[in-house]
């Protein structure tokens, strides 16, 4: 007798605080006090980014929908705020069309922006550091002068059994990674200025919508 093993469900949950920028002039593993048990930094990068929306009705429930270097993403927030940010990561065309569609109503293909409009483009440098070998410290520059960081763990949460992970699952596996972003913050308090951040969309509307 053969068995056949079912394909396992999974979905990619981020976690994310932000920071309104770096309090040291150049992140070090020792820095200050306590040390990072390690830290390591990644290539910059340069990103161009498209965010696009119809009305409005995607970032009203939390969804930004984006083209990121001919690439596209959605993000759609499961909890938290603008500070703390849960997020589910939808990288599939067809997922991310199944998304618009059952939000807006609009049944559009990839070759024609999925029926939706561009509301903001911009480029970012992007430096990156990887801290105690998982926690991704970002600091985004963007090119109308705008600064804002974050503090990111991703994971891919696997459903029970090989059935899609159920959203209780998702806001469990999300409480934890916040509060060990929490902690990792308060340790490292040293690291990040104080202040409320600003984030990217927010600074290019008020610059570019007065």
């Amino acid at each position: 007798m053969a068995f056949r093993r079912l394909p396992i469900s999974t979905c990619v949950l981020e976690v994310e605080r932000k920071f309104r920028s770096l309090a040291v002039r150049e992140l070090t593993q020792y820095g200050g006090l306590p040390h990072f048990k390690s830290l390591q930094r990644l290539p910059d990068q340069i990103i161009r980014d498209s965010y696009y929306d119809k009305s409005n009705i995607l970032s009203s429930v939390g969804a930004w929908i984006r083209n990121r270097d001919g690439e596209w993403q959605a993000k759609i927030r499961k909890g938290g705020n603008f500070t703390n940010s849960r997020f589910e990561e939808l990288s599939s065309i067809e997922d991310i069309a199944a998304y618009i569609k059952r939000t807006t109503g609009i049944d559009a293909g990839e070759a024609i922006d999925f029926g939706l409009q561009a509301t903001a483009t911009f480029s970012t440098r992007r430096e990156t550091w990887v801290a105690d070998d998982e926690f991704h410290v970002v600091l985004d520059t963007m090119d109308f002068g705008h600064q804002v960081g974050e503090i990111e763990l991703q994971k891919t949460l696997v459903g029970e059994d090989g059935g899609v992970p159920t959203e209780q699952q998702k806001q469990n596996e999300m409480q934890i990674m916040d509060d060990r972003i929490v902690s990792f913050m308060e340790t490292y308090s040293w690291a990040f200025s104080p202040g409320d951040p600003k984030g990217k969309l927010t600074a290019y509307f008020e610059r570019f919508q007065r």
